[in-house]
């Protein structure tokens, strides 16, 4: 039996089609009491529903499960809901590997993400975590190290686990329109001048995220950890390649680093009188101007990962997105 932990988001939902895909039909999957899982419902055999936060709801979700895989987690760029951020990364963490140690699970798949380890300013990021959180820039960063740290210690204590680091996640399926994938959306739709920086950063289609996972459950060691990287795009190389997609133009316009961070620190007002999704912040715009030199050659030779180039997962999104549009509006 196969428990999947935040079945519902886009790592998720596209992980659960994908073990299904692969025959595994005993699939149980842990999401928040009024989630909407229309998306997958079809491949599950069970739908749990509670509060990762509540140890004895997640308890009773992982009895009688062989693997759980943990992607329930709280994405946040905009520096708001700290707390929860914590409660959900670190403290649902906690209570699953509890829960497996606990419950005799052969093995956990945690999902943390490559924001947890240490960024040196120059040279190649790797699988080493940094302990030192106050290093590590923003709440979302320091708790996916917090809860990796959660699983470490449970390996310490026999749970058979292994880690996996996801850089910038986009890619089709993303019924929630991630914070990355909002801003690709929005490059899709635009019909007004885009101003976009300079920044870069590694961008990994989801459905090498899933792969990578699924392979990391089968063959990744007991105690390691693996990344699952993509390949190092600009936000002109994102825009370039929604155009070659879309076969339109899209008017932009580029603005100088130093005008983008005094927008960054301007934007959580803006977004909040908007009731927008926040696209822009201080936390997202130095990740888009930090090291982002990121090697996946460990998992590329121990797992056998290989990831697909950014344009194919462009032309991807865009046709999975006006195909959903469609569906909306009919």
């Amino acid at each position: 039996m196969i428990l999947v932990t935040g079945a519902g988001g886009h790592i998720g939902n596209v992980l659960v089609k994908l073990l299904y895909k692969k025959g595994h039909r005993d699939l149980h999957v842990f999401v928040q009491e009024k989630e909407d899982i229309s998306h997958i419902e079809r491949y599950v055999k069970e739908v749990v529903r509670g509060d990762i936060r509540d140890p004895f709801a997640v308890s009773a979700a992982v009895r009688g499960c062989d693997t759980v895989f943990h992607l329930a987690g709280l994405v946040q760029i905009s520096g708001v809901r700290k707390k929860q951020v914590f409660d959900v990364n670190v403290g649902g963490t906690r209570n699953v590997v509890q829960a497996c140690l606990e419950k005799g699970v052969k093995r956990l798949v945690h999902v943390s993400s490559v924001h947890a380890l240490k960024e040196p300013e120059e040279g190649v990021i790797d699988e080493t975590l940094d302990p030192d959180f106050n290093n590590l820039p923003g709440a979302y960063a320091k708790s996916k190290a917090m809860g990796t740290i959660e699983v470490i210690n449970a390996i310490q204590k026999g749970l058979d686990a292994v880690i996996v680091f996801p850089t910038g996640v986009i890619g089709p399926y993303d019924f929630r329109s991630s914070y990355p994938g909002s801003a690709i959306q929005g490059y899709i739709d635009a019909r007004k001048t885009q101003y976009y920086f300079d920044g870069k950063y590694d961008f990994v289609d989801v459905r090498d995220v899933a792969d990578g996972i699924y392979r990391a459950w089968k063959y990744g060691e007991k105690g390691q950890g693996y990344i699952i990287s993509g390949s190092v795009s600009s936000l002109e190389d994102i825009i370039r390649a929604v155009e070659q997609a879309t076969g339109r133009e899209i008017p932009r316009r580029k603005v100088p680093r130093a005008l983008v961070k005094v927008a960054a620190l301007l934007a959580p007002a803006y977004y909040a009188v908007a009731r927008k999704k926040p696209v822009l912040s201080k936390y997202s715009v130095d990740v888009l101007m930090s090291n982002c030199c990121i090697s996946c050659s460990k998992a590329q030779e121990k797992l056998g990962y290989r990831p697909r180039p950014l344009v194919r997962t462009i032309r991807d999104i865009v046709r999975w997105y006006r195909a959903l549009k469609a569906v909306q509006k009919a």
